[in-house]
């Protein structure tokens, strides 16, 4: 799909795709269907950062396989990789696809099934940030690329929210990526940005009440920046000074503007209190304007910041296209082609 497309073009395009695909028949795999693979699930593994603090990692992979890597990352809080709901997301095996192993990097100072946690840790909030995941799944990819034989070299990633977020910079500074989903994280404009423009101050009515709104908003970013602490928090007992020093000034197109590895934009057309869905089309304009034609979008109507808010049939459908786009690039070329006649 060509990133030129005019956004209501690329809307219709995604629209008809996840409403008339179901029934399109799979085209068939040239190497053994992964259900016909044992696997190993939930294998922890453990690697330490260089500050020699401890990172978790939990893998589902076949036995006696080589296999590509996908990667799950998921978006802020303090909840574990092995909590019910995300655990199973992606889980091979899949029916039509060849064998892949499934890769989640822990969080600092969090239990592997925890879920819905409202007092995060010390140890979360010290480590937590943007760059700290970063650098701790570039530290795995690292670890493996030693000690998993069993690993091909492909490498897949998924990531939503602050995940996308995370997933877009591991594109930038892990070039060996293959391929990778970046949903419902924006991008186009900083997250400062969302605060100023879209979630605080436009609604005052009046232009002085307006400016004088940005400014104080203008100072609190200040002084999260200037003292980038863990022991303060804001907007959220799991958010810290140091998690919204690592996210309020980034704007993801200044990442993504030269890159050449295959992304997949997704973003929810309902998507404004958690990331407003004019930031990704303001990505997409970015990227289009600097001549980069390494992308997709697909924007979800009726669809929020995730897609637990769109229908059962729909929301499964769109979990199937996500997988399809990242393991199989060709087989939902097809079935987008299909989509658009």
């Amino acid at each position: 799909m060509s990133p030129r497309l005019s956004l209501s073009c690329l809307v219709c395009i995604a629209y008809a795709f996840l409403t008339a695909c179901a029934s399109y028949p799979l085209i068939e795999p040239t190497v053994p269907r992964g259900s016909e693979v044992k696997y190993e699930y939930e294998a922890t593994g453990i690697t330490l950062a260089a500050d020699g603090r401890e990172i978790s990692f939990y893998l589902d992979k076949p036995i006696g396989e080589t296999v590509p890597l996908l990667v799950v990352i998921d978006g802020s809080g303090c909840s574990g990789q092995l909590r019910p709901g995300l655990k199973g997301l992606f889980r091979p095996p899949f029916e039509g696809h060849r064998p892949f192993a499934r890769l989640a990097v822990e969080k600092p100072g969090v239990q592997a099934a925890d879920a819905n946690v409202e007092n995060c840790s010390q140890d979360f909030l010290k480590h937590y940030s943007m760059n700290d995941r970063v650098l701790d799944h570039l530290r795995v990819f690292q670890h493996l690329s030693y000690h998993a034989d069993w690993w091909n070299g492909e490498l897949y990633i998924w990531g939503w929210s602050d995940g996308g977020d995370i997933a877009a910079q591991i594109v930038a500074y892990y070039p060996k990526v293959t391929r990778a989903l970046l949903g419902a994280m924006g991008g186009g404009y900083s997250m400062a940005e969302h605060f100023t423009e879209f979630w605080v101050c436009p609604f005052e009515l009046e232009q002085q009440k307006v400016e004088l709104c940005v400014a104080e908003m203008h100072s609190k970013f200040r002084a999260i920046t200037d003292n980038p602490t863990w022991k303060k928090t804001w907007s959220g007992p799991d958010n810290s000074y140091k998690a919204w020093a690592s996210r309020l000034d980034v704007r993801l197109s200044n990442l993504l503007r030269d890159n050449t590895t295959p992304i997949l934009i997704i973003h929810g057309a309902e998507d404004f209190d958690q990331t407003p869905v004019e930031s990704a089309r303001k990505l997409v304009t970015n990227l289009i304007g600097a001549g980069n034609e390494s992308f997709s979008y697909w924007e979800v109507a009726e669809m929020g910041h995730t897609w637990s808010s769109l229908p059962e049939q729909r929301r499964l459908l769109l979990e199937d296209a996500m997988l399809h786009w990242l393991l199989t690039e060709e087989e939902i070329r097809a079935k987008i082609a299909v989509a658009e006649k």
